[in-house]
């Protein structure tokens, strides 16, 4: 059996943080691109938001998780990084979240799916 996917469907962010953010999978101390975004304010939520088009999917690269962590695609900043599990295989739609600003302050959150 092969690696799970990481199917990619929306990012949201907070209001006054960098809205042009790239997604880079992390593999030891390197990162390497897998998206690049432009979100855009949305009143119903009052966040910014990205939607991934239907063919946006991250391959693990081992058979445990898949790290990924986000920057600033305008200059040098970190914006977070976090862990996807592939024990989230077919347990459908799941978030998570990059923290710039530390554990209690705005964050960055990926809807995803894990298929087999």
């Amino acid at each position: 059996m092969g690696f799970p996917l990481c199917k990619l469907i929306d990012m949201t962010g907070p209001l006054g943080f960098p809205d042009h953010v790239a997604l880079a999978e992390v593999l030891g101390e390197e990162r390497f691109q897998v998206s690049r975004m432009i979100m855009e304010p949305n009143d119903e939520i009052q966040r910014t938001l990205f939607e991934f088009d239907n063919q946006d999917f991250v391959p693990f690269q081992n058979e445990l998780q898949l790290r990924l962590g986000l920057n600033n695609a305008l200059a040098v900043q970190d914006l977070g990084e976090t862990i996807i599990s592939a024990d989230d295989v077919n347990k459908g739609e799941l978030t998570t979240r990059f923290r710039p600003a530390g554990i209690n302050g705005p964050f960055y959150e990926l809807t995803y799916k894990v298929l087999p």
